[in-house]
């Protein structure tokens, strides 16, 4: 990025609109499919961390998330790790449903860590802890969300234009692909990042 800094005034013409385009309510009645996201911490035999996973799977491991272009997907994303994650899904925009903290979160963490799989570690049994709510100004459709550590966040990812459902003006499946990821710089440095391959 550039930016270059001109010495003589510019003048702006932009104007805030007096109406903001307003965005349809998520329909759980379009959801096609349902995905457990869960996000790993490791740590060294003196606690240190060494890195961060998504999915138990590292960035280079083959993709396992491929939505179709201008479906609409629920992504119950678990948080087993100590800290915040801002989760970002790229051409994926969502509302966060739902927020509930996991009960008895480290024996269902050994769980996770042995099987890696929430509906064969009975994520239901452990996500009947408080509700959360979502603050007011994060109540819209959003491209980055804060995910908190021991809570399952139920997000609806709608991979269209949510205020038309037209399909993106490119072809989303050429590859390379795209990721979705912590968008804490570090985060991502330490490879808590999957590939996400749109497809037809």
């Amino acid at each position: 990025m550039k930016f270059i800094i001109s010495g003589k005034r510019e003048y702006d013409s932009s104007r805030v609109p007096k109406k903001l385009l307003k965005y349809p309510a998520p329909k759980l009645s379009e959801v096609s499919k349902t995905r457990y996201i869960a996000m790993y911490e490791y740590a060294s035999a003196i606690d240190e961390p060494l890195h961060l996973y998504i999915n138990a799977l590292s960035y280079d491991k083959p993709v396992t998330e491929k939505p179709k272009v201008g479906t609409t997907e629920i992504w119950n994303v678990i948080n087993l790790t100590e800290d915040n994650h801002p989760l970002h899904i790229h051409l994926g925009l969502f509302k966060v449903l739902d927020q509930t903290n996991i009960t008895n979160i480290d024996e269902f963490r050994d769980c996770m860590n042995k099987l890696n799989n929430a509906e064969k570690c009975n994520i239901e049994k452990y996500a009947t802890g408080k509700k959360l709510s979502v603050e007011p100004y994060e109540n819209g459709w959003k491209n980055v969300y804060k995910m908190q550590p021991g809570v399952l966040t139920k997000i609806i990812v709608k991979f269209a234009y949510i205020h038309t459902n037209a399909s993106y003006p490119f072809d989303a499946t050429a590859e390379p692909g795209y990721v979705y990821h912590c968008h804490i710089l570090d985060h991502e440095d330490n490879v808590m990042m999957r590939p996400l391959k749109l497809v037809k």
